[in-house]
C-alpha cells in the first residue's frame, strides 16, 4: 500500500517539478510484483497522480504562463528550446504532440504549461491519458515480462541491480543530450 502512495506522489511530482520519470518506480514495482493486476493498478495510480499534477500546472499556467515557464527553467535538463519545440508541435497537432513529445525527451510538465494556448483543460487531460499511460504500461509490462521470463532464474537482488544499471545508463544518455 505504501508503494502505491509513493507511485502516486511520484506521478504527481514528475508532472509538476521532479525530473525523474515515473517509469523508474513503475518498472521497479513491476519487477517485484506478483501479478499483472497489481502492475496495472500501479499504472492507474501513477496516471492519477500525473493527471492531477498536469491539471495543477495547466491551471497555474492559464493564470500566469510566464511565471510557470520561468519556474520550469530551474528544473534540471529543461531548456528554452524545449518550449519552442512543444509550441511548434502543439500548434500543428495537439494530440499527436502530447503522445509523441515525451518519447523524444520533452517533459510532460512542459506540455501542461503550454497547453492552455491550444486546448481546454478537459481535452488536455483526456489527451494526457494515452500520452502518459502508453509509455507507463510499455515500460512496466516490459519489466514484468523480463523479470518473469528472461531473468526468472536470477535473484531479486541481481534483478534490481540490472534495473538500477539500466536506469543509470538511460539518465546518463538523457542528461548528456539535454545537459543540466
Amino acid at each position: 500500500m505504501i508503494f502505491f502512495l509513493i507511485i502516486f506522489i511520484w506521478g504527481f511530482s514528475e508532472a509538476v517539478w521532479f525530473f525523474i520519470i515515473p517509469d523508474v518506480i513503475l518498472s521497479l514495482y513491476a519487477l517485484r510484483s506478483r501479478t499483472l493486476q497489481r502492475v496495472f493498478t500501479a499504472n492507474i495510480i501513477c496516471l492519477s497522480g500525473a493527471l492531477l499534477g498536469g491539471a495543477f500546472i495547466y491551471i497555474f499556467s492559464s493564470l500566469n504562463g510566464d511565471t510557470v515557464r520561468s519556474l520550469m527553467l530551474y528544473i534540471p535538463a529543461v531548456h528554452g528550446y524545449m518550449f519552442d519545440s512543444i509550441n511548434e508541435n502543439m500548434a500543428s497537432n495537439t494530440f499527436n504532440a502530447l503522445i509523441t513529445g515525451p518519447l523524444f525527451g520533452l517533459p510532460y510538465k512542459l506540455f501542461a504549461s503550454e497547453a492552455p494556448e491550444y486546448t481546454n483543460i478537459f481535452m488536455f487531460l483526456l489527451f494526457s491519458i494515452p500520452a502518459r499511460l502508453i509509455r507507463f504500461l510499455l515500460v512496466s509490462l516490459t519489466a514484468f515480462f523480463l523479470s518473469r521470463v528472461v531473468f526468472k532464474n536470477l535473484s531479486m537482488k541481481l534483478k534490481i541491480g540490472i534495473w538500477s544499471l539500466v536506469w543509470i545508463v538511460v539518465y546518463i544518455i538523457y542528461f548528456s543530450i539535454h545537459s543540466f
